[in-house]
């Protein structure tokens, strides 16, 4: 009986010896695993950060390209309430843009409390007639 007592205590041992290496090989693969994560996490911060600052910068440029935004838009005499940005005068060629929507025109009527003029300088707010519909938020930009 004492010989079957050493064995089951060798078959033991090798089994907690195999059961701490499988252990670390886990513990191991975890860690790779982890570090493939963080790997990838850091390079969609990264990309992230570069589309934001692309963003940012045609924000910017469109920014400053705009003459002016239609604050209100009268649909039934097809007139556009603007605030003005930059000046504007008649017979200048302007293209509005909101969303995807974007058409071109000439400045062919500009006009402030009923009273036509013929350009408007910045901080107006001024009536123009529009070709097609002009949604408020709707962007002003030169051609």
């Amino acid at each position: 009986m004492a010989k079957k007592s050493r064995t089951k205590k060798k078959s033991t041992k090798v089994t907690k010896r195999k059961m701490k290496i499988v252990k670390k090989v886990k513990k191991v693969g975890k860690v790779k695993k982890v570090r493939k994560i963080r790997k990838v996490k850091k390079a969609k911060a990264k990309a992230t950060k570069k589309i934001t600052v692309a963003k940012k910068k045609l924000v910017a440029k469109i920014a400053e390209q705009v003459i002016g935004k239609v604050t209100h838009y009268y649909d039934h005499i097809g007139v556009a309430v603007i605030a003005v940005n930059e000046t504007i005068r008649l017979g200048d060629t302007i293209r509005l843009k909101h969303g995807n929507h974007i058409f071109e025109q000439k400045v062919e009527s500009l006009q402030v409390n009923h009273t036509p003029i013929t350009s408007a300088a910045k901080g107006q707010e001024v009536g123009m007639k529009v070709d097609e519909v002009a949604d408020e938020g709707t962007l002003i930009l030169p051609v």
